[in-house]
């Protein structure tokens, strides 16, 4: 299951500065097309003040040669 888009707030581990973002918990890609552009927008998060850009902790599930491949 693809879960919904939610609004978080992040602390950067760099600078301190907190800030609202979105991401996804998790994205299913054999239920959801997403492009690799979106995936990392909705995993990843980029602080606005001093740049440094961090993994948030999505799962993405998708199917290759019918096996399940987990990424985290």
């Amino acid at each position: 299951m693809t879960t919904p888009i939610e609004q978080i707030t992040v602390e950067c581990s760099g600078c301190g500065h907190r800030y609202e973002d979105y991401h996804r918990r998790s994205m299913n890609l054999s239920l959801d097309d997403f492009d690799d552009d979106y995936i990392e927008q909705m995993s990843t998060t980029t602080c606005p003040e001093c740049g440094v850009k961090r993994s948030i902790g999505s799962l993405v599930v998708r199917e290759v040669d019918n096996t399940w491949v987990f990424e985290v």
